[in-house]
């Protein structure tokens, strides 16, 4: 059993209740054409239900609602291990913000903190892609609050449908009870917020494979017939990688078959872009869930941006 910390309620749970060929190529290419997705707004609630949940008739993951809709959600990407940054780039109008656990020195506590920096914006969803896929990453992610996990490197449907699990409660996943302070990066509050965040929001977690290696693109296809996914994510430098040292496959054909895969299967794709430009092409190529801007690019850019300027008045006094 586990103790709720002071000021917090405990929650009750309630009562019963191999590789394959790629399938497409360049050649096979056909013009992006998403269909929209009608959200049911229906929900049943009990007046001992938080407001912010009774009161409401969007999901509290607005991110998911979007991305179901196939609205085109801009994010950027978290590499400084700081919730100063964090909460900077949170507010600049970004849909979804990504603090990367996997290529930078961010430990659990300093995620944690950037969570809710970026929770605390608003209008900016928390996204945490984990360092591997080993539970205790997806537990301390998603009890911080982060909205969604990018989860790298899923290669099988059977990685696939564990991943699933561990975002889920019991008794369709395995996850822990241990969220006291989730509810709060959903605006929850109250005695009831533990309750609720475990009835009502934890299922609109957003869960998000990353396809960045052929092994993995291969059999995406199975990938995306185990299901429990929102998006799919291709890491482009990895999976470029990855099919150079196949040395008998071309990156244009593996990202075709990526791209044909998930539409077949009414699956979002999203991608990391290197500027706001290549977004932007991603876009029209039917990517939707989309990286924009990185922390360290901006700083880096802006600083030098900035030096040139100064810099360029200094010709009166050479």
């Amino acid at each position: 059993s586990q103790q709720a910390p002071p000021g917090h309620t405990r929650y009750y749970p309630p009562g019963p209740s191999s590789q394959v060929p790629l399938q497409h190529s360049v050649a096979q290419r056909q013009s992006a054409s998403h269909s929209s997705h009608h959200i049911p707004h229906s929900q049943q609630t009990s007046p001992s239900v938080s407001p912010h949940i009774s009161g409401s008739k969007r999901p509290l993951n607005r991110l998911k609602s979007k991305l179901q809709r196939r609205i085109p959600v801009f994010g950027v990407w978290l590499t400084i291990p700081s919730p100063v940054t964090a909460r900077v780039m949170a507010v600049q109008g970004f849909d979804w913000a990504c603090i990367d656990m996997e290529h930078t020195p961010t430990n659990p506590a300093l995620m944690a903190e950037m969570v809710a920096a970026v929770a605390g914006s608003g209008t900016c969803a928390p996204i945490v892609r984990v360092p591997s896929h080993a539970p205790e990453w997806f537990k301390w992610a998603l009890d911080a609050g982060a909205h969604g996990i990018i989860v790298p490197t899923v290669n099988t449907a059977e990685e696939m449908r564990d991943i699933e699990r561990m975002c889920r409660y019991p008794p369709t996943g395995k996850r822990s009870m241990g969220a006291f302070f989730a509810p709060n990066a959903f605006g929850l509050r109250g005695p009831r917020a533990v309750n609720d965040y475990v009835e009502h929001v934890s299922n609109d977690i957003l869960v998000i494979p990353q396809i960045e290696s052929v092994e993995g693109a291969a059999n995406l296809p199975s990938i995306l017939k185990a299901g429990g996914m929102d998006a799919i994510f291709v890491g482009p430098y990895d999976l470029n990688a990855s099919v150079r040292a196949s040395h008998d496959m071309q990156i244009q054909d593996v990202m075709v078959h990526i791209e044909q895969s998930a539409k077949d299967s009414d699956v979002p794709l999203g991608i990391y872009a290197s500027s706001g430009a290549a977004a932007g092409s991603r876009l029209r190529e039917g990517y939707t869930l989309l990286v924009a801007a990185s922390d360290i690019e901006c700083l880096s850019s802006s600083a030098a941006d900035n030096l040139d300027r100064a810099r360029s008045e200094t010709r009166h006094y050479r």
